[in-house]
C-alpha cells in the first residue's frame, strides 16, 4: 500500500500562506450503522442538532489505537438522524508500513470489538478479527523448561459465554487493515478524512477568525466562557482546527512532549522478532498447542500462530542492561536488524530440540527492538478538556502481558462514551465544562493503565524467571514459582468489567 487511504469525505488543513485546502473524497453509498445509539430519538435529554455544526476531533496517530478511537466515537456519538462528530485522523508516516509482526488481544479486547458491527452487512468487527487469528486449541500458553522442553504447566483459555471472545493472536499489519477499512466504510458519518504526512509541531489555543471559532453548544470552561478551538501546526507548514484532539501516537508522542516533559525508560530487556511459516514446523507437533514459551533465568521464547493458522510469530525476549547494549539500539533507534547468529547466541543454553528447529527457520535478518516504557502519568486530560491523551502517548507499557494494544482499546472504548455523554447528555446532568468529562474517562482508566504498566513490568520478571521472589532459587525452584504465577498472571486482566466500571465512574459525577 503506497499511502494511507482517504476514509472520511470531506475535511479541511489551512496551508502555510494562509489559504484553505478542502479535501473531498467519493461517498460512499453505506447504509447507517445498524449498532444501537446509547440514546433513543425519543429522549428528552438529546440535544437539538438539526442547526449545529459538527463537533471537530482530531486524532493524532493513524495506529491501531486511533481507528478504535474513531469507530467507537461513531457508535456512541452519533445518531442515524445527525452525525454529531467529524473525525479527522492525521498520521506522521507518508506511507502505510506497520511496525511490528503479531499481538495479542485478551478476552476484555475481543468483548469491546464484538460490539463494533461493519457498516454493510451489521456483522460484529470481532468475526473478521477471529477470521484473521491464529488456533491456539483453547490454550494461552502452555509453559515448557528450556533445558528439556517438558511442560511446566499449560494455562487454558478463561472460560467466557460467547466463545467468539477469546485470546487470540493477531497480525498487527491485518488487525490495522480491518479496523481502516470499516472505518472507510463509515466514512460518510464520521465526517472528516485520514490525512498522511502530518508530523505535529505544535497545539494552542486557536484566535483565528470568526470562521474557525466552533459553533458547537455548550462547550464552555469551569466559568461559563466558550472554550476556542485548539489549533495544531504540522511540520511541512499547514494548520489545522479541532474542538478535540485525542493523541494516539504513541510512546513517542509528539502530543504529550507539549505538556509533560519525561524520557522513556529502558526495561533492561531486548526483543528479538520473526516470522515463519506454520507449515515449516516439525509435525505431528509434540504439544497441546502452537503458542508456547520457553522459560529460563534471564530469557524467554515465545511463539504464537497468527495470520489464520498460515503463520507463527516468534518474539524471543533476553535480559540485558544498558551497558551491554550495541550502538544499534544504544541511542535513539529503538528498532534493528541483527544476523540470526546473535539471537542463537543468547539463546545457546536452550536444549530442547524443537525450540532449536524452530529458531533455524528464522529469517537470517531478524529484528531486534529495546523495551522501553514510561512512569505513568497522573493527568491524561489538558487545555480544560481539549486535549486528552490515549494508549501509549498516555501509558506506554512493556509487551510482556499482551496488554498494550488492549489498554489503548478500552481507553477509546471509555474516552467515546464520556464524550457521548457530553455531546447527548451534558444538560441532563447541568454538566457543560467539557472537562469534567474528559476527567471522568481519565479517572476510570488511569488506575487500570497504570496497574496495567506495573504486572507488565512483573510478567516479564516472572516469565524469566527473576526478581525478588526468585533470588537464591535453583531453576527448579524457580519454575515451581512461575508455575503458580502463570495461572493468575492474566485474570484480573481479562476479567474486570469495564462497563461496571463505566457505571461507577459515571454515579460518582452526581
Amino acid at each position: 500500500m503506497n499511502s494511507l487511504p482517504t476514509i472520511i469525505t470531506t475535511g479541511t488543513v489551512t496551508a502555510s500562506d494562509g489559504g484553505s485546502a478542502s479535501v473531498v473524497g467519493d461517498p460512499l453509498n453505506t447504509p447507517v450503522s445498524s449498532s444501537p445509539s446509547p440514546i433513543t430519538p425519543s429522549s428528552p435529554a438529546q440535544r437539538d442538532w438539526a442547526s449545529s455544526t459538527p463537533f471537530r476531533i482530531a486524532i493524532v496517530g493513524g495506529g491501531i489505537g486511533g481507528l478504535t478511537a474513531a469507530l467507537f466515537l461513531d457508535r456512541f456519538c452519533n445518531t442515524p438522524a445527525h452525525p454529531i462528530v467529524e473525525v479527522s485522523i492525521y498520521e506522521k508516516a507518508h506511507e502505510y508500513k506497520e511496525i511490528g509482526a503479531g499481538l495479542g488481544l485478551g478476552p476484555n479486547v475481543t468483548k469491546l470489538y464484538a460490539r463494533l458491527r461493519s457498516e454493510v452487512d451489521g456483522i460484529p468487527i470481532l468475526d473478521a478479527i477471529n477470521a484473521t487469528s491464529g488456533s491456539r486449541n483453547d490454550t494461552w500458553f502452555t509453559f515448557r523448561r528450556s533445558d528439556s522442553g517438558h511442560e511446566i504447566i499449560t494455562v487454558p483459555q478463561s472460560e467466557r459465554e460467547d466463545a467468539r471472545v477469546r485470546f487470540v493472536g493477531v497480525s498487527r499489519a491485518e488487525l490495522h487493515a480491518i479496523l481502516l477499512e470499516h472505518v472507510q466504510k463509515k466514512q460518510e458519518i464520521i465526517g472528516g478524512r485520514l490525512f498522511t504526512g502530518k508530523k505535529l509541531v505544535s497545539i494552542s489555543e486557536d484566535n483565528g477568525n470568526s470562521e474557525t471559532v466552533s459553533q458547537f453548544p455548550s462547550s464552555v470552561d469551569k466559568d461559563g466562557k466558550k472554550l476556542k478551538p485548539v489549533k495544531i501546526a504540522f511540520q511541512d507548514g499547514t494548520t489545522t482546527v479541532a474542538d478535540l484532539v485525542i493523541a494516539a501516537d504513541g510512546i513517542r508522542s509528539a502530543v504529550r512532549r507539549q505538556f509533560i516533559a519525561d524520557e522513556p525508560i529502558y526495561g533492561n530487556k531486548i526483543l528479538y522478532r520473526g516470522l515463519i511459516p506454520m507449515s515449516s514446523l516439525p509435525t505431528p507437533w509434540p504439544m497441546p498447542s502452537h503458542a508456547v514459551m520457553w522459560n529460563a533465568i534471564g530469557s524467554h521464547f515465545v511463539m504464537y500462530p497468527i495470520s489464520a493458522n498460515k503463520t507463527i510469530n516468534i518474539v524471543a525476549c533476553k535480559d540485558k542492561p544498558l551497558s551491554e547494549l550495541g550502538d544499534d539500539l544504544a541511542n535513539e533507534s529503538w528498532v534493528a536488524t541483527c544476523d540470526r547468529s546473535e539471537l542463537e547466541h543468547d539463546f545457546a543454553e536452550y536444549g530442547d530440540p524443537i525450540m532449536r528447529k524452530v529458531i533455524r527457520q528464522m529469517p537470517q535478518q531478524v529484528s531486534k527492538w529495546r523495551i522501553n516504557d514510561r512512569q505513568p502519568l497522573d493527568k491524561w486530560v489538558f487545555m480544560e478538556g481539549r486535549v486528552v491523551l490515549l494508549g501509549d502517548a498516555a501509558h506506554p507499557m512493556v509487551p510482556h502481558q499482551s496488554a498494550g494494544a488492549g489498554q489503548a482499546v478500552e481507553d477509546a472504548y471509555i474516552l467515546a462514551k464520556a464524550l457521548g455523554q457530553f455531546l447527548l447528555l451534558g444538560d441532563e446532568k447541568g454538566i457543560a465544562e467539557r472537562d469534567r468529562w474528559m476527567i471522568l474517562y481519565q479517572n476510570i482508566r488511569m488506575p487500570r493503565a497504570a496497574r496495567a504498566q506495573a504486572t507488565s513490568r512483573e510478567a516479564g520478571d516472572l516469565f524469566e524467571l527473576m526478581g525478588p521472589q526468585m533470588e537464591g532459587k535453583s531453576y527448579d525452584e524457580r519454575l515451581s514459582i512461575l508455575k503458580d504465577g502463570a495461572m493468575e498472571n492474566m485474570k484480573w486482566i481479562w476479567t474486570e468489567d469495564i462497563d461496571a466500571a463505566w457505571d461507577e465512574g459515571l454515579t460518582g459525577m452526581d
